[in-house]
């Protein structure tokens, strides 16, 4: 644990939000350039499971999840296996199908697509089975002409981003981020999109209660055709755990999380292992969209991959007020990101969910009490 003034702080604010009863399970990491300034844990591994949670409990992150596959993604750009502006169907042929033959890359991977409705009604394997979930993008039909507007692919994101990494590599998005990122970065044991078998003690159990629709809820809203309310539950089962899916289940600590972008933050590299060239970097910030979100309900700043950060109104998210700032949320409060103008990685795991939406604010005191301490408002 860094011997910090600000990990102190930290520290103390995810114990008083346990003992609030505003958060179950909590780990916080924070890099400021190469050094880790914040470090620590507090809370239960679940709801019914008083376990402690320890610096290498696995949190499952839902949508922080997209983060690294799109650093995934964006590594295979840097080494001129990919290109952001080409069409997809150049690296996944059968994805040209049914009007998408122009989609490009960058479009498909900023939520630009019109693919982001699941099957209904929905059934477990929807979420479980690879192999179906690529025929479903490729087979899809867009919802509106792909370009013309956003929305964002909660689930479906995850069959994008891997049959476009399986296509322009050859491999395996899993494979890829285990040997690419993971390994080299030196979290292979903390870091993985579908568990391997053996880890039953590491992993915390969300409480998704919150996650539900509410009862006014319009269930014919995009919203819930491209989240389907009944897929919150099973997310605790090993089945779900065990799959493949780079949009929403990733299994992380935030130690694992802060490493990667930390390494985004400072130019591409840390400790001698570069993910990406300096130059790599600008194309992870660069707006491809920031119209309103079909799904989410209100405009979203979104680059190749990644969420951005972004003040409305006078007020900021987790990722704080600088609009080149980058990284992803996942549902519930879990987030992992980078600001690169002051050299800042921050990630934060729960397994308490609050509510979908901008009312999460667990979250959003963490960070703020992060920036406000190393000057970096």
């Amino acid at each position: 644990m860094p011997d910090t003034e600000v990990n102190a702080r930290v520290a103390a604010l995810i114990q008083q939000q346990v003992a609030d009863g505003r958060q179950i399970g909590v780990q916080v990491c924070a890099y400021q350039g190469p050094t880790v300034v914040v470090d620590t844990v507090a809370g239960a591994m679940g709801a019914d499971d008083a376990r402690a949670v320890r610096p290498d409990s696995l949190f499952l992150s839902f949508s922080v999840t997209k983060g690294v596959a799109a650093t995934a993604m964006h590594m295979l750009v840097d080494r001129g296996q990919l290109d952001l502006n080409a069409p997809v169907a150049r690296y996944w042929p059968a994805f040209g199908a049914h009007g998408k033959d122009g989609i490009t890359v960058a479009q498909a991977i900023s939520h630009q697509g019109g693919l982001h409705r699941m099957p209904s009604p929905f059934r477990p394997e929807h979420i479980t089975d690879w192999d179906a979930g690529l025929r479903r993008m490729e087979e899809g039909t867009p919802a509106y002409p792909p370009g013309t507007a956003t929305g964002y692919h909660a689930v479906t994101w995850g069959w994008i981003v891997g049959g476009i990494v399986q296509g322009a590599s050859g491999r395996h998005i899993k494979d890829f981020i285990a040997e690419e990122i993971a390994a080299p970065l030196g979290v292979a044991d903390e870091m993985y999109v579908g568990t391997p078998s053996g880890l039953d003690d590491r992993l915390t159990t969300l409480d998704v209660s919150a996650l539900g629709p509410g009862p006014e809820a319009n269930l014919e809203a995009e919203t819930f055709k491209a989240m389907p309310p009944p897929q919150w539950p099973y997310f605790n089962d090993m089945s779900f755990r065990m799959a493949c899916l780079p949009s929403g289940n990733g299994h992380f600590t935030a130690r694992a999380l802060a490493r990667m972008y930390a390494a985004l933050a400072n130019g591409g590299a840390i400790d001698r292992v570069r993910l990406v060239a300096p130059e790599c970097i600008a194309g992870m910030q660069t707006l491809q969209t920031n119209g309103v979100d079909l799904v989410l309900g209100g405009p979203m700043r979104k680059s190749a991959g990644f969420f951005l950060g972004v003040e409305v109104n006078g007020a900021h998210g987790p990722m704080g007020p600088r609009e080149t700032a980058f990284g992803h949320p996942g549902a519930g409060g879990s987030i992992a990101f980078c600001d690169p103008d002051v050299n800042l990685a921050v990630a934060v795991t729960v397994n308490k969910m609050a509510a979908l939406g901008p009312g999460a604010n667990m979250t959003l005191e963490i960070c703020d009490l992060i920036r406000e301490a190393l000057d970096c408002q």
